[in-house]
């Protein structure tokens, strides 16, 4: 039902934005869901269904100004990338959501600061401030938004501080660094670059971004990320009952929290995300 929800505000959203009347009638779910027997959800693999922007998911996908998934992802990559659901990946989840904070202190007047918090803490655990650095590029190589960044210093980690550091989550900071020539109005347009959209309850300054999904390297509108995970959930409880079941028995899979955890969220969250949409379409 969330889902299909979901799937008929896509309609709304449509109807809103300034475009054709032949991009406005959305036809098709535009998106399938393949390997639903999998006894890990987050292996199930949503992928574009049919030619780019001719049906649902990549009509709004258009609309948005956003990548869709024309080539195959995991549900566990896609649900990283909803911005609510950070601190309850799928247990398959290699590469979490970062975040990107935008700091006011400029190194110089053409240079973009930002403090980029999330990584895995053992990353600094290389005793070699060259090993160090290396073994951060090659975790931020998956994140191909933050490209052309350099370090701030040599070894690159730690030198944040403990604002960014989670000693729950285990995770750490790093500040990164970009050449942008001069102005601030070309720095912020640099960090709408990297992140594009605010998300839900983010700032100007705040933003989040995700890993590389298939072969698009530009970030995922938050609703259709939402929009291809719920897909994927409603595909499996109406085709593969018995797997659904397991997935959310608590004794049975260490994804139902996780699973119980998205679907509450969703319903606070889908309806300001639609709303959100409907006002970028119609700005």
């Amino acid at each position: 039902m969330l889902f299909y929800g979901l799937s008929q505000a896509g309609r709304a959203i449509a109807a809103c934005a300034p475009v054709p009347n032949d991009k406005c009638r959305l036809n098709g779910h535009g998106i399938s869901a393949t390997q639903l027997d999998q006894s890990d959800v987050g292996s199930v693999i949503v992928k574009d269904k049919g030619k780019a922007g001719a049906e649902s998911f990549t009509q709004v996908a258009e609309i948005l100004g956003s990548r869709s998934l024309p080539d195959e992802a995991r549900l566990a990559d896609v649900w990283a990338a909803i911005l609510e659901v950070s601190l309850w990946p799928l247990q398959s989840t290699t590469h979490p959501q970062l975040a990107i904070n935008r700091e006011t202190y400029q190194v110089d007047a053409s240079t973009l600061q930002a403090m980029v918090s999330g990584l895995p803490g053992d990353l600094q655990n290389h005793e070699d401030p060259t090993d160090r650095e290396q073994a951060l590029s090659a975790w931020l190589s998956d994140y191909p938004a933050l490209k052309g960044y350099r370090f701030r210093s040599t070894g690159a980690i730690p030198d944040s501080g403990p604002e960014s550091w989670n000693e729950r989550q285990g995770t750490i900071g790093c500040r990164l660094i970009w050449d942008v020539g001069h102005g601030e109005d070309v720095a912020e347009r640099k960090f709408d670059e990297i992140a594009p959209w605010k998300g839900r309850s983010l700032t100007d300054s705040e933003r989040a971004i995700h890993a590389r999904l298939g072969g698009d390297d530009r970030q995922l509108h938050p609703l259709l990320a939402w929009w291809a995970v719920l897909f994927a959930l409603s595909m499996l409880a109406r085709y593969q009952p018995g797997q659904w079941t397991m997935q959310i028995d608590v004794n049975r899979s260490k994804d139902s929290v996780a699973i119980e955890y998205l679907l509450d969220s969703a319903l606070a969250t889908v309806p300001e995300l639609i709303l959100a949409a409907i006002d970028e379409v119609t700005a």
